[in-house]
Formats: C-alpha cells, sequence, structure tokens
C-alpha cells in the first residue's frame, strides 16, 4: 500500500505536465491588397491581455500575413495535447465560397477562390483542432463588416458550418465579440452556459454548449502592478507616447524619452490620483488607453490655444511677435517658423559684415569679419587693411572683383544682363572696358548699392540669380 502511495506521488510530480488554458488571438486589421479595419488591430493587445490575466498561455498577433498565421497555428497546435480548455479568437476580413469559410490574412491578393483555398486560413480546420478538447474548446469570431476580396462567387462573412461534436463558436461583429469575450466569457467562476442566458444581442451562437465550462475558472494568476504593466509589452514609442500624454495634461514626467524613471512614475501616481485610480505608479491597458484619450482631448485645446497666440503675435512678421510666440510655445505648432523667420532677420551676410568693418575702420572690425568669414569675398583686402592705414590701400572695389575670380563666361554673363536692362555696357564680350564700367555705375546707382562700376557678390546675386 505504501508503494503504491509512493508510485502515485511520484507520477503526479515527475509523470504528467499540469494542464493549462491556451488561447489562439490574432487580430487582422490592416490588409496590404483591401479596406482597413483599424478598430480590430487596437483591441488585439487588450484581449490579450485579459486572456493572460486570467492564466491563458496566449498564441497572438496582430496583422499577420500568410505564414505568420500558419506558423502560429502550428505553435498552438502543437501545445493542444496538455491543455485544460482551449479558446481561439479571430478577428478580421472573412469569406466563404459554398460552405467553405476562410480569414483572410493581411498579404492577400488573388483572383479566383482556388487561390483563396490555398492561402487564407480554413475555418473547418481551425475547428477539427478544437475538436481535440471537446467541450472545452470554445470558436469566436469576430467579423469586420467589410468585403476583404472582390472575386466572382466569392462572398464576405462565414457560411454555415457544420461544427465537430464538442466545440461551441460565437460569430458577429468584431466589436461585440471582444466585449463579450473580455467582460463576461473571461470573468472569473462565469459558466458558459449563464453567460449565453443573457441577452447576447446579434451574435450567433453554433456548436454544442457545455454545461459546466468556464473558460475564467478562478485559477487567475495574480499579478503585481508591474507584472501588468510588463505584460502589456510597451514598445519604446508608446512609452515617448504615454510620457508625451501625461506631458499634456500637465504632468512632469522630466522628459519624453521613452524611459520610464522615478519622474514618469511620479507623473502617472498624480495622474492615477486625479483620476481616482489605485496610485501604483504603473499602467493598465484600460489607464493607457485613457490616457490617450485624455491626451488627445487636451492637444485640442493646447493647439487652439497655439493657434490663437500665434494670431496675435507672430502672424504679424514682426521679431518682437515671433519671440513672443517662442516665450511661450517652444515647441509649438509655428516654432519652426519662428525661429526659421528670426534666423533670416538676424542673419549677417558677408556683405553686411565687411560694411560693418569697414564703417568702424579698426584693425579690430577687420579681424572680427575675418573671425566671422574666414572663407569670406573681402578676406584679402581685410587682410591688407590690419596694420595699414587706410590710405595705403588703393582701389578696394577693384580688390574686390578681383577676389570673385570671374571667369570668361561669368564676364559675359554680367555684361549681356546689364545690357539687356538697358545699359550701354559696350561691346558684350566679357571685357570690362570704360563703357562697361561706366553702365556697372549707373546699374548702381538705380538701386542704391555702392558706385563704384566694380562687380561685387551682392551684384551677381541680383543679376544672375535673381535675390
Amino acid at each position: 500500500m505504501r508503494l503504491l502511495i509512493a508510485l502515485l506521488a511520484f507520477v503526479a510530480l515527475t509523470g504528467v505536465a499540469q494542464a493549462e488554458n491556451l488561447a489562439l488571438v490574432v487580430s487582422n486589421g490592416y490588409y496590404d491588397h483591401g479596406a482597413d479595419a483599424p478598430d480590430i488591430s487596437r483591441r488585439h493587445d487588450r484581449q490579450v491581455a485579459t486572456f493572460e490575466q486570467q492564466g491563458y498561455r496566449v498564441f497572438e498577433g496582430k496583422n499577420q500575413n500568410r505564414l505568420e498565421i500558419r506558423q502560429l497555428i502550428a505553435a498552438f497546435a502543437n501545445n493542444i495535447r496538455n491543455a485544460d480548455v482551449i479558446v481561439v479568437s479571430l478577428q478580421g476580413h472573412f469569406a466563404h465560397f459554398g460552405e467553405k469559410s476562410w480569414l483572410l490574412p493581411s498579404d492577400l491578393n488573388v483572383s479566383s477562390a482556388t487561390g483563396l483555398a490555398f492561402r487564407a486560413v480554413d475555418i473547418d480546420f481551425i475547428a477539427q483542432l478544437l475538436a481535440e478538447k471537446s467541450g472545452n474548446a470554445v470558436l469566436f469570431i469576430g467579423e469586420s463588416g467589410q468585403r476583404g476580396v472582390r472575386i466572382p462567387a466569392v462572398e464576405s462573412g462565414l457560411a454555415q458550418l457544420y461544427l465537430p461534436r464538442g466545440v461551441m463558436m460565437v460569430s458577429g461583429a468584431a466589436e461585440s465579440i471582444d466585449d463579450i469575450l473580455r467582460n463576461r466569457f473571461l470573468q472569473p467562476d462565469t459558466r458558459v452556459i449563464d453567460v449565453l442566458r443573457r441577452d447576447t444581442g446579434r451574435l450567433e451562437i453554433e456548436g454544442d454548449i457545455p454545461s459546466n465550462l468556464m473558460l475564467a475558472n478562478g485559477r487567475a494568476r495574480v499579478q503585481t502592478p508591474e507584472q501588468i504593466e510588463g505584460s502589456l509589452g510597451l514598445s519604446r514609442n508608446a512609452r515617448r507616447q504615454i510620457q508625451q500624454d501625461l506631458t499634456d495634461l500637465g504632468f512632469n514626467t522630466r522628459g519624453v524619452d521613452g524611459l520610464f524613471g522615478a519622474g514618469t512614475r511620479a507623473a502617472i501616481q498624480s495622474w492615477q490620483r486625479r483620476n481616482r485610480l489605485d496610485r501604483t505608479g504603473y499602467l493598465t491597458q484600460e489607464q493607457v488607453a485613457l490616457l490617450r484619450s485624455q491626451g488627445d482631448n487636451a492637444r485640442i485645446t493646447i493647439q487652439a490655444n497655439d493657434r490663437r497666440y500665434w494670431a496675435e503675435t507672430g502672424a504679424n512678421g514682426s521679431e518682437q511677435g515671433l519671440r513672443q510666440y517662442l516665450q511661450r510655445h517652444p515647441n509649438g505648432l509655428f516654432a519652426n517658423r519662428a525661429r526659421a523667420e528670426i534666423a533670416r532677420m538676424t542673419t549677417v551676410t558677408d556683405e553686411q559684415a565687411w560694411a560693418r568693418a569697414v564703417q568702424l575702420d579698426t584693425d579690430a572690425s577687420y579681424r572680427q569679419y575675418l573671425h566671422d568669414f574666414p572663407n569670406g569675398i573681402y578676406k584679402g583686402i581685410a587682410r591688407q587693411r590690419i596694420g595699414n592705414e587706410p590710405d595705403n590701400v588703393d582701389n578696394d572695389a577693384k580688390l574686390v572683383e578681383d577676389s570673385l575670380r570671374l571667369n570668361p563666361v561669368s564676364r559675359l554673363l554680367i555684361e549681356q544682363r546689364v545690357a539687356d536692362l538697358g545699359y550701354r555696357t559696350g561691346p558684350r564680350d566679357g571685357n570690362f572696358d570704360l563703357a562697361t564700367r561706366q553702365a556697372f555705375r549707373g546699374y548702381q546707382r538705380d538701386r542704391n548699392l555702392p558706385v563704384t562700376g566694380y562687380v561685387t557678390a551682392d551684384m551677381i546675386r541680383r543679376l544672375l540669380l535673381g535675390q
């Protein structure tokens, strides 16, 4: 007798794997060659989290292509034998031909029912997998309500299915399926039959209804707030979005970098207190959705105030107005435009810097010019003027023109352009003779430029570049 008890204990400890609840969740809301149903993809993570909170081992994927779905189903099928309860939730576009129905993968692009049969997910096959756990298997089908393919004789939605014995199916609009699955079927210690006795709206119930099956039978893992947030699998960008939402709502996260440090945790606690939630400093899926909604609403107000203040200040184009706008909205809708305008107003050009140096006419002013424009047009003249009396340097205008190093083609274009404007340059040959110099003086005089008769960089921009 003692030997028998010992053997039984040994088998219990080592011989049989502990049964677990198993779920396959596929949510296809975005399609490469068809209409999208983005709400299906957005609800995916929340549904997966609900299964995991109830102790399920979940095989999941959203916007899955043909290869990804096949790999996911294969992994799920390999674990059915040791499962206790198995649930499959398929959401997306469905199509049927005769009595055959399929879930469409995200990359489906076929033109015939034959192509559909080889490339889409056969619902009959999924039902046969569930039959391995007869009486403990439920299939949920959430339909997008849209036409996923346009193929002759192929219609959208499900055909009449002939389910294997012991398999129940609940089908209908994807949003309704998600709601009843998470909020009723997956409530702890709730029998499937008790859910169905209540109003299920327009959902279709088919197959064998198990009398005592509970999809959430009180064996859910107890998770800490940190584990619950960790199960969400938040990406770096998702964490940045959360920090941005908190910031726009007035909470200081000490940066929007996707790293949840002490500042972000404190901001989350403050937000939870404002919304009368448990102050854990960690987020649930529902709280992430609520925070995003509040952040979107806050941004609408922020942008409205931003636009109104821009109209009052920066829109008039004055430097003072632009600076006033940036002081209040350094990262506002018009911040880049305001900074560009201020830069344009305050930028000193080569010629402006040279004019300032000549006006001061000191060694220090020429050195400052060389510091600001080490490769400037007038660098040679500036170097000559340092340490020399001004009257020792002759014909600055000629030196300026020489520093431009005009080639024959450029000289000819300049001469032709001045002549085209009505000035008598003499022969148009690129040689700047006395007639050409006189024409240059007339051009400069009429445009309030220094009248020297020699070409400057400003003249070139005006004549050849239209500036």
